[in-house]
């Protein structure tokens, strides 16, 4: 019997619980990749979906990528087979549509793309593309034989109808029919080697073309994501583009004591109070008169019962350094709740290496392992109340070797303060905080691999604020740069230059933690820059003009 954690037994709330790995951020050593799968498996998770974009073994182009930017044939099969021995169900995700930013690093590819100067979408009239995509399917079937499902991703499809051949059949047959044509001759391609199709289903919801949802073949299942909700209610829906509340925008006259989220005021006619009343009754709305959280699922399930959701452990828009551990927890378990309630089939908990091919690396992934264990609680027990989540707190820690108290504190409480942003002028208020949470951590012995990138991570989010700061201060003294005192002058490039060597030490011990647990060398290297880079720049540029003047 596998040793499973504590929450895994019995039937499981949703029946497939399946963890994103995005390979085409950095590539996660084989061995560590082993051990994440057994992870995985002891916390009841029963499928991974892998992103592979240039990491696959061999891609149907007549030149390849280097040979240490794949994993090998060997590997990949080993690694199928070390997660079906576990219990886990390895789903290949390959882009076949937008999101192939990656094929322009190969020679002789630019002529697939719908837009040559800006390499996102493939054309779906180009001869070259449909064969690309069309041989990729079969390797990734034949590749795959014990997988039910393929994942052909299919989202943000941005750029459809540019190139001038497209643009006249979107013009005969509208975008999301123009759209739907490629898309289902992929999921053909699929079903014909015996697989099921999946596809993300953003773009009915941004061409505000729902109700095409329900042409969709039972057979193929549509995946629904959102990942800024996090609890019962929202303050916007995406639908045709986003849609605040009026209530938002509505003076209280009235003193506030907490700051309102900040949202987009939009044109009169494209509120979510302007959406059809069937939609607004699918949705529905609190006793504030505010919609209902994850819009998007509920609409979905209303055409397909079929349908599976992604929610966002990590999302790479959130902080530089780690992620957000409030929305990263809140965003996977209410949706739990909501998969739960509309009988959704399954759920993935998605963490993003990086936007696109070319973006900025995100954070080490294994700081995904506390959010990816509440998930995994959720996704398996359905127990989402904060009464629950509070009393498997303890139970979280251990399962991710780290001590559960801190004095008075959780190690929820820390992770909470670190996720927000501090009280205090400017950004002081922030870097004392977490130089008093890193003397708070170091108070214990930490050893895990959630704990040892915790700790460099903080660092890092520390130097990077104290840099900040420094560009903040240059900014307070330019309108009377004459007369700064040179003691000032002094003091401020004496921080700099102690920042810039604190830095350069973080970074070897952050390199070597990195590439042991997280990645290859040249994506801690993406990473790092641009981490510090730009600021490193800036600040000292900013120091310089006071100098100077």
């Amino acid at each position: 019997m596998k040793n499973f954690s504590p929450w895994v037994k019995g039937k499981p709330a949703i029946e497939n619980r399946v963890v994103h790995i995005d390979l085409k951020g950095p590539k996660i050593p084989f061995e560590s990749l082993k051990k994440f799968l057994k992870l995985l498996a002891r916390w009841g998770i029963n499928g991974v979906l892998v992103e592979y974009e240039h990491r696959f073994p061999f891609l149907p182009l007549k030149y390849q990528f280097p040979e240490s930017e794949r994993y090998t044939k060997s590997q990949i099969i080993e690694l199928v087979k070390f997660a079906d021995d576990n219990g886990i169900q390895w789903i290949p995700l390959f882009q076949t549509f937008g999101h192939l930013e990656y094929l322009s690093r190969v020679k002789g590819t630019s002529c697939m793309f719908e837009r040559h100067d800006y390499i996102q979408q493939v054309c779906p009239l180009n001869e070259d593309a449909r064969k690309y995509i069309e041989r990729l399917i079969e390797i990734a079937c034949e590749f795959h034989s014990s997988s039910k499902y393929i994942h052909v991703g299919q989202d943000e499809t941005f750029q459809l109808g540019y190139c001038p051949e497209c643009r006249k059949k979107v013009g005969k047959i509208g975008r999301m029919n123009f759209y739907l044509e490629h898309t289902m001759w992929v999921w053909n391609l699929v079903k014909k080697c015996g697989k099921i199709p999946m596809f993300w289903n953003d773009m009915f919801f941004t061409e505000n073309n729902i109700k095409l949802l329900s042409i969709i073949d039972p057979d193929v299942i549509p995946v629904v994501w959102e990942y800024q909700d996090i609890g019962k209610s929202s303050y916007f829906v995406n639908i045709g583009g986003t849609r605040p509340t009026k209530n938002l925008s509505r003076n209280p006259y009235e003193s506030i004591v907490n700051a309102r989220p900040v949202v987009s005021f939009v044109e009169n006619g494209k509120f979510f109070e302007d959406l059809p009343e069937e939609i607004k009754n699918l949705i529905k709305v609190d006793e504030n008169g505010y919609p209902e959280s994850f819009s998007q699922v509920k609409i979905t399930a209303k055409y397909n019962k079929n349908f599976w959701a992604t929610c966002a452990v990590y999302n790479c828009s959130d902080m530089l350094s780690m992620p957000d551990f409030v929305r990263g927890v809140l965003n996977p378990v209410s949706m739990c709740d909501t998969v739960c309630k509309l009988s959704g089939k399954g759920i993935i908990a998605s963490s993003w290496a990086r936007a696109h091919s070319y973006a900025p690396i995100s954070p080490p992934w294994t700081l995904t392992l506390y959010n990816l264990a509440y998930f995994a609680f959720a996704s398996y027990t359905g127990k989402t109340k904060p009464c629950d989540l509070k009393e498997i707190s303890g139970v979280i820690a251990d399962e991710i070797n780290m001590p559960s108290k801190f004095g008075e504190f959780s190690l929820s409480d820390i992770l909470w303060v670190i996720s927000n942003q501090a009280p205090g002028p400017g950004v002081i208020g922030r870097v004392r905080n977490l130089e008093n949470i890193l003397i708070c951590l170091n108070g214990k012995n930490i050893t895990g691999i959630f704990g040892k990138g915790l700790l460099l991570s903080i660092e890092a989010e520390t130097l990077y604020t104290k840099l900040l700061f420094l560009q903040e201060e240059a900014r307070w003294w330019n309108s009377t740069k004459k007369q700064i005192p040179s003691m000032i002058q002094k003091e401020m490039r004496e921080r700099f230059e102690k920042i810039k060597k604190n830095i350069r030490n973080l970074k070897s011990r952050a390199k070597q933690y990195y590439v042991e647990n997280v990645g290859d060398k040249k994506s801690f290297e993406t990473w790092w820059k641009g981490l510090f880079e730009i600021d490193l720049y800036l600040t000292e540029k900013a120091i310089n003009y006071l100098k100077n003047f």
